[in-house]
């Protein structure tokens, strides 16, 4: 094996010491370690599968807490943390396109091949899985598969292979269109076994073929639930680069130190470009940009939008490559020629196309659909070879994808404001929808063609089919379709976007399209609205807001809902964490109030009474509760009807999360019924569970199947919940005896019980509580039975559980039952009782009995211990 590993090791070190950034694939590289910033990885606590845009995935990273104690060296992905006590063999590492995981796979693999670090590994055996794409309907045994993908490999026996450590890493999940199928596979155990691809993987994974191999898969985000949780030791995230790693980063690139902390000062100007700079891909963007504008004496401000941004790098690409292959004369970079337009826009329509379908690899086939030439388009004057990457991969078949994914997304709002401008109504029906396109007399131009919607409603209607995407995909193209439509950013493009009339009058009108945007979908999404503004160099919202926040008489001033969109924002990016947030106090609209829901995750307390919340406003809640760190600690959602079921079912899943600290979470009145209980029982069961106190009063439709399955989250050990309210929940003697089996649970932590105003609970329930209240485990310091239909019977039973050794009931509230004088006597002369020592027996209301004199309804007392 010895001999194997050493020319293993050279050709992976061949293969991994030189890299290129971008996509330039015409010089030799440069070598990785001269280059190579640390990306900051950590345990990712949340098991959720985030459906963001990835660059709102990058807005929430970067105000998550850096846990320095708990970062993860790419050197160590297998190596447990000090306070972890396990065996890790599967690794899956996620992160957004481009923040730097296949950086750190060839880190990893040359530091291997070069001797440096995980020296116990025989061997490490890199995969992608655009590679693997390509064979996925052969069939190869693993051992085959192996000397295919590693020539250096074919000396390896089978016995051999089966004695050794190998580490596997399968890069590019999301890129993968093998169908992977762990539950119905056929099982493989020998390396000489011939089968799928995708079996092959399954069973690796699986630990059923070369149970004691590594396995190491990298993914984004959305892809990851394709291998089961169960498969997998540990999952780890790539954030991207800290504020010192940028730095570290753009130091490193730009080797004139006066240069480096110009650019570093301007991206701190500017919020988005700050946050996108998380993206190692995004500050080789900004480098090459920024680099050029300042060394070249270009006039003009420097780009502090994305589309500004996205607009010089093409153009500076464009500049470069032409200088590189034609030798000419240097010209204004916002030449475009004919040819470039033409490539360009055919590489648009390929962008455009793929984005609808999801798709960021590409085939020869895709490309010749939009009519590129695949012998010249990565050569063709140089304009694709930095921004659309081309892959000679195993059996000399190539495939191809944008350098980034927020490039394909710049080109696709590129194409589709040139087939707007030049009237291209097929493209734009096939998007819109010709219901969508279609436009009443309002909607149309004022100019001459009658006919043809006006730049503003063509806006309107992108901005409307982005909001109908589930899962945010069409956001950032959307904010670049409303950055492309200024005049500076047009001119900029040299006629690549075409004519249109962008007058101030109907930019305005665009930008109040955007302030009065209604919307139905989840109150995160609607923050992109704000985003598109300041593309559109609209500041206007965001410095009322500043007036707003500084103002003393904050409820006096009514607040639209972009006003609310851009306060979420600016509240969750706050680096103060807000004491409490009140909806009530905001003088806004129903859907204002909803929009101000994903600040919640920048605050302690969140009150969001009577707010008209549903389901859909359960996801950033829910988020809130997952995020790291998570501050919140109280949440109120009292009377929100239409929250239902399905909206704590969304909740649960906070909940549950490890992040989570929540200790108080009111539902009073919100529809719900025995169904949100199996979930709020498994939340309670979590660990660590740091609820406190749950209050379900006033939803009628919980019943006593709902408390059972309640009381089984109840009895967790994990479970430490002091107080409950279950006041008007239609509940009967069958929840008693659920709740007096809680009561009895070692340890029981609940101290507070509310019961009031369940009328069916009667003589036979409280008897049942009392078997709970006699227990040496029960911690029972307040009991409310308000109007529960009791008698003299219910008395008695509670004057054998206070005599009980020891009890610790403080308060007992009996108001509103049908009890005659003779039988809260039986409580009150607890106080002369040598079974029970009393501090004070107090009455504390007072009503009128038959003969007019005063009746003890309610008795408050203090055990002695």
């Amino acid at each position: 094996m010895y001999v194997v590993k050493h020319e293993h090791q050279i050709s992976l070190k061949g293969t991994y010491e030189r890299v290129t950034e971008g996509a330039d694939q015409t010089g030799s590289g440069t070598l990785l370690n001269r280059i190579f910033t640390e990306v900051y990885i950590t345990d990712a606590l949340s098991e959720e599968v985030n459906t963001q845009h990835e660059v709102r995935q990058l807005e929430t990273a970067s105000k998550m807490e850096t846990l320095h104690d708990s970062a993860i060296k790419c050197r160590d992905i297998f190596k447990a943390l000090p306070d972890q006590q396990k065996h890790i063999r599967v690794v899956m590492m996620i992160g957004v396109a481009g923040v730097g995981k296949t950086f750190s796979v060839q880190k990893f693999c040359l530091d291997w091949a070069e001797g440096l670090e995980n020296q116990d590994v025989d061997l490490v055996i890199p995969l992608s899985f655009r590679e693997l794409n390509l064979i996925k309907d052969e069939q190869y045994s693993l051992l085959v598969l192996l000397r295919v993908f590693h020539p250096s490999l074919q000396e390896v026996p089978a016995e051999q292979l089966a004695g050794s450590k190998l580490l596997f890493i399968f890069d590019g999940l999301d890129e993968s269109r093998l169908y992977l199928d762990f539950n119905n596979n056929e099982a493989v155990s020998d390396v000489t076994q011939k089968s799928s691809v995708n079996v092959l993987l399954t069973n690796l994974i699986q630990g059923k073929l070369l149970p004691s191999a590594l396995v190491w898969i990298t993914s984004r985000p959305a892809a990851a639930n394709q291998i089961p949780p169960a498969c997998v030791d540990r999952v780890t995230e790539v954030r991207g680069f800290t504020d010192d790693q940028k730095e570290e980063y753009f130091r490193k690139r730009v080797s004139d130190e006066e240069l480096s902390s110009r650019i570093i000062s301007h991206i701190k100007t500017s919020r988005s470009l700050h946050i996108m700079c998380l993206i190692p891909v995004f500050c080789w963007i900004t480098a090459t940009v920024l680099d050029h504008m300042l060394t070249t004496d270009q006039r003009g401000e420097l780009p502090k939008t994305l589309t500004d941004m996205y607009s010089h790098f093409l153009l500076v690409q464009t500049k470069r490559k032409k200088l590189k292959y034609a030798e000419g004369h240097e010209t204004s970079p916002q030449e475009l020629t004919e040819a470039d337009r033409e490539v360009l826009l055919k590489l648009g329509r390929l962008a455009f196309e793929q984005l609808k379908k999801g798709n960021i690899m590409f085939y020869q086939k895709d490309l010749e659909r939009c009519g590129l030439d695949v012998t010249e388009a990565s050569l063709y004057s140089g304009v694709c070879s930095e921004i659309f990457k081309r892959e000679s991969v195993i059996f000399q078949k190539t495939v191809y994808c944008f350098v980034h994914l927020s490039v394909q997304e710049f080109l696709a709002a590129v194409y589709l404001f040139h087939c707007y401008t030049n009237r291209n109504t097929k493209v734009l029906e096939d998007f819109l929808g010709k219901g969508g396109w279609d436009c009443d007399n309002s909607d149309l131009n004022n100019g001459n063609d009658n006919n043809y919607p006006s730049l503003d409603i063509f806006l309107k209607k992108a901005m409307e089919k982005s909001l109908r995407s589930k899962n945010g995909h069409l956001d950032l193209f959307v904010r670049f379709l409303h950055g492309l439509s200024l005049e500076s950013n047009q001119r900029l493009l040299g006629g690549l976007l075409g004519q249109t009339d962008n007058s101030p009058e109907i930019i305005q009108r665009a930008i109040n399209n955007l302030k009065e945007k209604k919307t139905k979908m989840s109150p995160d999404r609607s923050i992109n609205i704000f985003h598109c503004l300041t593309e559109m160099n609209d500041h206007s919202v965001h410095q009322e807001i500043q007036e707003f926040l500084k103002s003393e008489n904050r409820s006096k001033k009514k607040l639209s809902v972009i006003h609310c969109s851009a306060l979420s924002y600016m509240l969750q990016m706050s680096e103060e964490v807000l004491d409490e947030l009140d909806l009530r106090q905001y003088n806004t609209s129903q859907e204002g109030r909803l929009r101000l829901i994903p600040a919640v995750r920048n605050c302690r307390k969140a009150r969001l009474e009577n707010c008209g919340l549903s389901e859909i406003s359960c996801a950033p809640l829910a988020s809130a509760l997952k995020f790291n760190p998570s501050h919140l600690k109280e949440l109120d959602l009292t009377n929100n009807k239409n929250l239902k079921d399905s909206g704590v079912k969304q909740l649960c899943a906070g909940l549950e999360s490890p992040n989570c600290r929540l200790e108080t979470l009111r539902l009073e009145g919100c529809g719900l019924s025995e169904i949100c209980c199996a979930p709020l029982a498994s939340a309670l069961k979590s660990n660590p569970s740091h609820l406190r106190e749950l209050d379900l009063s006033n939803n009628y439709n919980l019943k006593d199947s709902g408390v059972k399955r309640l009381c089984a989250g109840l009895e967790s050990p994990n479970c430490r919940l002091e107080t409950l309210r279950l006041e008007d929940c239609g509940l009967s003697e069958i929840s008693c005896a659920a709740l007096a089996s809680a009561l009895k649970s070692n340890p029981s932590h609940l101290k507070e019980l509310d019961l009031t105003y369940n009328e069916n609970l009667k003589d036979s329930g409280v008897k049942q509580l009392c078997a709970g209240l006699e227990s040496p485990n029960c911690r029972l310091e307040t009991l409310r039975l308000w109007g529960c239909g009791l008698s003299a019977i219910s008395c008695a039973a509670l004057v054998s559980a206070l005599k009980s050794n020891p009890s610790h009931l403080k308060e007992l509230n009996l108001w509103g039952n049908n009890l005659k004088e003779s039988d809260v006597k039986q409580l009150c002369d607890l106080k002369e009782s040598p079974d029970w020592r009393l501090e004070t027996l107090d009455e504390i209301c007072r009503v009128n009995r038959l003969d007019g004199q005063s009746l003890c309804r309610s008795v408050s007392f203090t055990p002695t211990r």
